[in-house]
């Protein structure tokens, strides 16, 4: 609707200035060159924020990595001691049916961050296509078809790719904070004498866990939590861009795209 909007509200300018009628055609009030002027103009307001994003998406690749040794500790927890590991099917646990499955929730974790590993590298190479694209633009010489083009190109790829890393990004959110939940869980388990506690107790006779169970689940929990805040703001910071780049990428491509009609009617 506001493309639509947008774009009757441009032909108004290129059917003439005056609204009213006249006896003789009235000529467009912007011409070929300057709509490709306010192309060129929105499109280098998204080249700009790629490049200050470039820090920030590089930043994406060294979180995965540590993303993953965080899911990694939590198995090797819940592996390596006999108490928290039947302590766990005793718990609580909330989104009851998936979290209770330690093992379903470790492997979509490391499946969510391998696809967003994935949705990352072609969001880097649809980045890297549109600025090498706008690099080659000539401001002082600037035409209608390499613009629309490029904006094209950045609505229908570059946008798509942004919103599949975004979409990754909130399933591992989604996961991990079922990991939080469940650490949680534990956390509390450990430190009480809960009736779930004492029910594992009975059916598999474990006494009170140690000093090392309890600092491990901590270090755990403090751990995916530490995590789940700097996905939180990576997802935030893309969502802004996202909805930055999406404003000038429309524009653009009006702009251009009325430029070629233009064009096209001169010739």
């Amino acid at each position: 609707m506001k493309r639509t909007a947008l774009a009757a509200a441009v032909l108004l300018i290129l059917g003439g200035c005056s609204q009213q009628p006249a006896p003789a055609p009235q000529k467009a009030c912007m011409n070929t060159a300057q709509l490709n002027g306010y192309g060129y103009d929105h499109l280098e307001k998204v080249a700009r924020l790629l490049r200050e994003d470039k820090k920030n998406i590089a930043s994406f690749e060294l979180f995965i990595n540590a993303m993953k040794g965080t899911v990694d500790n939590y198995s090797d927890m819940i592996k390596s001691s006999v108490y928290i590991g039947n302590v766990v099917r005793y718990l609580p646990v909330p989104y009851a049916g998936e979290v209770s499955n330690t093992t379903k929730l470790i492997s979509k974790t490391l499946l969510n961050l391998g696809g967003a590993a994935s949705a990352l590298n072609r969001y880097k190479n649809s980045s890297d296509t549109f600025l090498a694209g706008f690099d080659k633009l000539n401001r002082t010489n600037l035409n209608a078809t390499d613009i629309s083009k490029l904006s094209v190109y950045a609505d229908t790829k570059l946008l798509s790719d942004a919103r599949t890393l975004e979409d990754s990004l909130n399933e591992i959110s989604s996961s991990t904070a079922m990991m939080a939940a469940t650490t949680q869980s534990i956390a509390d388990a450990l430190d009480s004498t809960s009736a779930y506690v004492d029910q594992a107790k009975s059916f598999i006779g474990l006494s009170q866990p140690g000093g090392d169970d309890k600092n491990k689940v901590v270090q755990n929990r403090n751990s995916i939590n530490a995590r789940m805040v700097q996905l939180n703001q990576k997802i935030v910071s893309l969502e802004k861009s996202g909805q930055i780049n999406r404003h000038n990428i429309a524009k653009a491509r009006i702009y251009s795209e009325l430029a070629v009609q233009l064009e096209q009617q001169v010739k």
